[in-house]
């Protein structure tokens, strides 16, 4: 073997690995994408150092099983090329996927009125009232019954309407539970 063919082989890619990679980083990323669309709200709005550990380990096992048996450089930049233009192309098409689907992933959620906890939202989030409440310790909220409406984000942060305050009704459209504000509260 030539010093240039074992340098291919240190650093390239068969054509069946490449496509290899190709597959492997298009069908992990919808996988990944997948599971942060459904476990994003609750790892966004508390992490704790478990759940920060699990999408530490599944970011490692996601990218070791894109690079294949034998990751080389020619593979990675196949698979950050790949990631790149797939998070450009669903990046750039997403706000027309949103209009033919109607449910477009995490959505603002109700989950305080008049100081009192929506438990049936926190459990549709996979959230417990201890996690709402460290939330609104860290929004500055210092007294429960000062908030008049509580609205997690789909990031993880919270609007809070305090006691006496008024939110424009655009704002709640598109929340999950905007039904549940009070007219009273609405500007």
């Amino acid at each position: 073997m030539t010093f240039f063919e074992e340098l291919w082989f240190q650093i390239g890619a068969s054509s069946a690995g490449a496509l290899g990679v190709l597959i492997a980083s298009v069908v992990l990323y919808q996988v990944f994408a997948l599971i942060l669309q459904v476990a994003g709200p609750r790892l966004s709005a508390n992490p704790s150092m478990l759940s920060f550990a699990v999408m530490a380990l599944l970011g490692s096992l996601v990218a070791r099983a894109i690079l294949g048996n034998t990751p080389t450089l020619v593979g990675g930049l196949i698979a950050v090329t790949t990631l790149l233009v797939l998070e450009y192309l669903l990046g750039s098409l997403r706000p027309g996927i949103g209009r033919v689907f109607t449910r477009r992933g995490p959505r603002p959620t109700v989950v305080m009125i008049h100081g009192h906890v929506l438990r049936w939202q926190l459990r549709h989030l996979g959230l417990s009232e201890a996690q709402l409440l460290t939330l609104l310790r860290r929004g500055g909220v210092r007294h429960v019954i000062d908030t008049d409406l509580v609205i997690l984000e789909p990031r993880g942060g919270l609007t809070v309407v305090r006691r006496g305050e008024t939110i424009d009704e655009r704002l709640v459209r598109g929340v999950r539970g905007a039904g549940l504000v009070p007219r009273s509260l609405l500007h």
